[in-house]
């Protein structure tokens, strides 16, 4: 017998290949599963704990489990999308180094969901995504946008009832009461729950790939125009055109919202299915524990190593040395940065210094390019575990545009008052998204510095 005979079997598989091939087999697919996403998991329980509105992230993530636990009869997959599902898992890690953690999430979930059975219920893969932390990324990149866009179409719908108005940035000029559609307006957490909702009924009713999309693509559609009536409704009221209605705003946001989902229902009960399984067309070996195994063996690697072709951090200019705020001149005076500080600084495009003055802490953010990494303040407070309020846009004495919100722990109550400022012309923002698109339309127009006062 020649001796390659003796090392293959008769499926042409080396006998040591055999060996590893059985282990494999007596591992459960689950713990695999549950071991090659264990970088995933641990990003998303960070997530729920960093003081912002992440947690929501566990409502479609149960929904999703309940619904999958209700069809696990036939939520079963064929060879070829099981390992589909099992390569999108072994891409996100993969792409550990250098890919952010959301995007690497929301492969790594999508592929977990395919092994699971979810390929044919892509309502439970549309809740599984919306499960991830994606709230805060979405308010900071599609906030300001959709601000616009609301007080555009507000100013229109007004318009038409004979009213004087115009609109002043993300504010409706109504009669020559200026009213703010602030961040807290911008329909994100409104557009989330739409699609939250959707993607529940499209699973509950086992809703096709087509159905499903027709249906999250509604719910998009509906968010924006649903927005406009809550933000022009709004206006009427605080400008006194029309008499209070006495109804809080978060009571009329869940008003228009109740009015976006009405639809929805009675298009996924019209194209609801019954349930089945799918067919397995495919008898070859199934390439999932392979993958999944490679997973766990790479990832630790690819987690302790440094992300390769890293580049040096961009430094920008000094900083000022004096500091002028309401029409005081406030002498900045150094502080020592914490570790948590520095470790940031290490990785921020620019300069950061941390100063005080009398009861006040200044700090002074100095960018030269547009980036993701100058956030708003209220991002670092409840990171540290403080209660923030809406932000609002106040006007100092010395005729300074600010935004202003409080900051509350342990019985301690901060007043924090940022914006940014152009140092080549001057431009103002008091909202850091709207200085983000800003910068991305006019590079030109930097460098910016940050300015944030924390009084007390």
């Amino acid at each position: 017998m020649s001796p390659l005979i003796m090392i293959l079997d008769s499926t042409g598989v080396p006998r040591h290949g055999r060996g590893i091939s059985r282990l494999l087999e007596r591992i459960p697919t689950g713990l695999l599963l549950g071991t090659a996403l264990l970088p995933v998991i641990v990003w998303f329980c960070r997530r729920l704990n960093d003081g912002s509105d992440e947690p929501f992230g566990l409502i479609p993530l149960l929904i999703a489990a309940g619904l999958a636990w209700k069809d696990r009869g036939a939520l079963t997959a064929g060879t070829a999308t099981r390992d589909l599902g099992a390569m999108l898992v072994l891409l996100a890690t993969l792409m550990i180094p250098w890919a952010p953690p959301l995007v690497r999430a929301a492969l790594a979930l999508t592929g977990a969901g395919w092994i699971l059975g979810f390929a044919s219920r892509p309502g439970l893969c549309g809740l599984l995504v919306l499960s991830l932390p994606v709230v805060a990324s979405l308010q900071f990149y599609a906030g300001y946008p959709l601000r616009l866009a609301t007080a555009e179409g507000a100013v229109r719908l007004l318009q038409l009832t004979g009213a004087t108005v115009s609109r002043d940035g993300v504010g409706i000029d109504i009669g020559g009461v200026l009213v703010a559609v602030d961040p807290a307006c911008a329909g994100v957490r409104m557009l989330w729950h739409a699609l939250v909702a959707a993607m529940a009924l499209a699973a509950y009713h086992r809703l096709s790939w087509l159905v499903t999309a027709a249906l999250g693509s509604l719910a998009f559609v509906l968010v924006l125009p649903t927005n406009t009536c809550r933000a022009a409704w709004l206006a009427l009221e605080e400008s006194g055109r029309i008499a209070p209605s006495g109804l809080s705003h978060e009571l009329i946001g869940w008003i228009a919202f109740a009015a976006l989902l009405a639809p929805l229902p009675w298009l996924a009960g019209r194209n609801a299915r019954r349930m089945q399984a799918p067919a397995d067309g495919c008898s070859r070996r199934s390439m999932v524990r392979p993958t999944l195994a490679a997973c766990c063996a790479l990832a630790p690697f690819l987690l302790l190593g440094p992300p390769p072709g890293r580049t040096e951090t961009v430094r920008t200019g000094g900083m000022p040395e004096v500091f002028s705020f309401n029409g005081e001149q406030l002498p900045l005076q150094p502080i020592a940065p914490t570790p948590e500080e520095e470790a940031f600084s290490r990785s921020f495009p620019g300069h950061i210094g941390v100063y005080r003055w009398d009861d006040r802490q200044v700090i002074l953010r100095r960018v030269d390019r547009a980036t993701r990494k100058l956030h708003p303040a209220s991002d670092c407070l409840r990171a540290a575990g403080y209660l923030t309020d809406n932000a609002v846009t106040v006007t100092l004495a010395d005729g300074t545009r600010w935004s202003r919100f409080h900051a509350t722990r342990h019985g301690e109550r901060l007043t924090i008052q940022e914006r940014v400022v152009s140092e080549c012309n001057g431009d103002t923002w008091t909202d850091v998204p709207a200085w983000f698109w800003s910068a991305l339309n006019r590079p030109l127009n930097g460098p910016w510095r940050a300015e944030t006062v924390i009084s007390r």
